[in-house]
């Protein structure tokens, strides 16, 4: 596989993982909700010591935040329509 290709898909992974693992973070009102903060800290420290240059860092703060974003959104769109089962049918 190409180089270029295989950096791309650790990058995505790492930063989907940490996205997910922030939402949680914000969504879990229970004690081990610091858990998935304590997890977050632990896929960015090994993704600092996979990648060590600067672009690579900041893209994964980037997607990072910008996963976390949409996985928040898609989020509060799940509990509207759980909460408010008329939102779907019109009525």
């Amino acid at each position: 596989m190409n180089e270029k290709v295989k950096t791309t898909f650790w990058l995505i992974a790492y930063t989907f993982t940490a996205g997910l693992l922030i939402t949680l973070f914000t969504v879990i009102e229970d004690f081990y909700r610091y858990l998935f903060s304590l997890l977050a800290l632990y896929i960015g420290i090994r993704f600092f010591r996979r990648f060590e240059t600067l672009g690579y860092r900041i893209t994964f703060f980037v997607l990072s935040i910008v996963f976390f974003l949409i996985f928040a959104v898609f989020y509060s769109m799940f509990i509207y329509i759980k909460d408010n089962p008329d939102a779907l049918t019109g009525a």
